[in-house]
């Protein structure tokens, strides 16, 4: 049922306003009156009294940038004004929207109007809480878990001074729980009966939210009876959304998924119910889970900087400088192999200069994708169709990459953030069912140090010769001797390798490689934050595995035009 487009001339701040609702938007432009003829004295205290009876129109003034509120950006609708309770007029009512500032930054904006009657104002607000309410669907009730001690240990200030007061305007029922021990998140999600729960929210750093991933994650296959240690099970998706309002110490995700480390940003598009699908990466050690990650792998540098700076936690958050500064200075390398599956979607790779933003083509277009799968996969079950399997994994063509290496991560997000502005990949997407490899081999420390006051900076650090980038589908990764690297690399798909030379074996439908006498000296994969000191890992991406309360970086202005003057919608106005 379309609803009805209204238009009255409604005063806001003692001054008339032109307001016009249609199917999107709110709108109200300041006009000029010219007073034809005054037909009787008026009176403000008179609810039944038109105010601008006695008023002809001589023009409509639109300001430079029309004052506006998109209807699925309308946080709330209140009766009466915003700040002034004691002088409420009952002929009033408040719009709560999103007011967007410079870089990303959302903000509440109110606006009061008043009608010249109670008939008008109910109206208005019946019209615009029923389109609120048939636009896209809302949270009514989170679940929200709160870190205590992540970050600076501001995360109950922040949510109860910042965030409930917004979750409490826009109607959200919470129930708030405060961790108090490492992985406390992670066991809530396996134990909690969310029945009725519309999502979940983290109050902390990328730590807490990779527990909440994990635990919701474990628990969906579980329920669905999903063997967790098979590398080739497909995943199920979790029905929750998860949303994060940042306040940890380097906060990546948030600033991936919102473009600005902000709780009112990241409040405010929870309530709107704003959706962004993002890939998991599944992390197996001989065949077992270790964990999913929705972030970050490095392995050398980066793992034995978190590693080392768990012995200066007394320190703080600076703990990561002063273990980076140490290890630079150690400047120590690691022999090892990577054999990954490259992307085979020629559209996107690591070297674009576009990152990826809000309603992204790249991983619009994967989700469309899914969709399909999903539902030949359903009429498959039903017995419908057969089943065509868009990722083609049957047939992956393995490349690897021999040497001794500074550090190899590998970047599911760009991993932006104060101490690097464009991240360790800039053009890394949050659902294109890709992870990008980052590989640095050994080099001056002079080179190295201008790679890391690049990566430190918006200047490009994969320009050296010394750095590799791939978008690739998996990976694996083992650690070598410095005799092993001496191995030729190569590059074949797993089907045409000798698997009776020596050279590799199968067992398990996994390959085991040549034991070698020399020692072998290895670093730790830093996993989310996280320190795993098994080096040799395989790791799966899962296409938009996760859905978060989100909309992405905006990086184009809204560009919808100025076109509700409601004097073209006569034959359906109600004023």
């Amino acid at each position: 049922m379309a609803l009805e487009t209204l238009s009255a001339v409604l005063e806001i701040d003692d001054q008339p306003y032109e307001v016009c609702l249609n199917s999107t938007v709110l709108t109200w432009d300041k006009v000029a009156l010219r007073r034809t003829e005054k037909r009787r004295e008026f009176s403000l205290d008179l609810p039944e009294q038109n105010l601008y009876e006695n008023f002809d129109f001589e023009y409509c003034i639109h300001d430079r940038s029309i004052n506006r509120a998109k209807l699925t950006e309308i946080v709330a609708i209140k009766a009466g004004p915003t700040d002034k309770p004691s002088q409420s007029n009952n002929r009033e009512f408040t719009v709560y929207s999103v007011k967007r500032k410079k870089g990303n930054k959302w903000r509440l904006h109110s606006e009061t109007f008043v009608c010249p009657d109670i008939a008008t104002r109910d109206r208005w607000m019946k019209q615009i809480q029923t389109s609120i309410e048939t636009g896209p669907v809302r949270p009514q009730r989170i679940f929200v878990i709160v870190n205590p001690y992540g970050g600076k240990g501001k995360a109950p200030k922040i949510y109860q001074k910042k965030v409930a007061p917004l979750f409490e305007l826009a109607g959200i029922s919470t129930e708030v729980i405060e961790t108090t021990h490492a992985n406390h998140a992670w066991q809530l999600m396996l134990d909690k009966d969310f029945n009725g729960v519309d999502g979940i929210v983290c109050v902390g750093g990328d730590g807490t939210f990779a527990e909440v991933v994990n635990g919701l994650i474990l628990k969906t296959q579980k329920d669905a009876g999903i063997d967790i240690n098979d590398q080739g099970s497909k995943l199920i998706p979790p029905k929750l959304k998860i949303g994060i309002i940042p306040a940890g110490s380097t906060d990546v995700v948030v600033y991936d998924t919102t473009g600005y480390n902000d709780p009112v940003t990241s409040a405010l598009q929870i309530i709107l119910g704003e959706t962004l699908g993002m890939d998991v990466c599944s992390v197996f050690h001989d065949n077992e889970l270790m964990r999913y990650t929705v972030s970050f792998l490095g392995y050398g540098f980066f793992g034995d900087v978190v590693r080392e700076s768990e012995n200066y936690r007394w320190v703080g958050p600076k703990r990561y400088e002063l273990a980076g500064a140490m290890q630079f200075m150690g400047n120590k390398s690691y022999h090892g192999e990577v054999k990954y599956v490259p992307n085979s979607d020629e559209g996107h790779s690591p070297m674009d200069q576009n990152p990826c933003g809000a309603r992204c083509n790249i991983c619009t277009r994967k989700k469309s994708m899914l969709d399909i799968n999903t539902n030949q996969r359903s009429q498959q079950a039903e017995g419908g169709v057969e089943e065509i399997d868009l990722d083609e994994t049957d047939h992956d063509n393995w490349s690897s990459i021999k040497g001794e290496f500074m550090y190899v991560n590998a970047a599911l997000v760009s991993g932006m953030c104060e101490k690097s502005p464009t991240g360790v990949s800039p053009a890394a997407h949050l659902g294109n069912g890709c992870v990008d490899l980052i590989v640095v081999r050994k080099c001056s420390r002079l080179n190295y140090l201008r790679h890391l006051m690049r990566l430190s900076s918006s200047a490009d650090h994969f320009d050296f010769n010394f750095v590799e980038v791939h978008r690739v589908k998996k990976f694996k990764f083992r650690p070598l001797t410095p005799d092993e690297t001496s191995i030729p690399a190569y590059s074949a798909t797993m089907d045409s390798l000798d698997l009776d030379s020596g050279l590799f074996r199968r067992s398990s439908g996994s390959y085991n490689f040549p034991r070698s006498t020399s020692t072998i000296s290895s670093s730790s994969w830093n996993i989310d934050g996280e320190i795993e000191r098994l080096p040799a890992i395989d790791v799966n991406v899962h296409c938009q595995l996760i859905n978060v309360f989100a909309r992405g970086i905006e990086q184009f202005e809204d560009k919808t035009s100025c076109n509700f003057c409601c004097k073209a919608n006569k034959n359906n106005t109600v004023t």
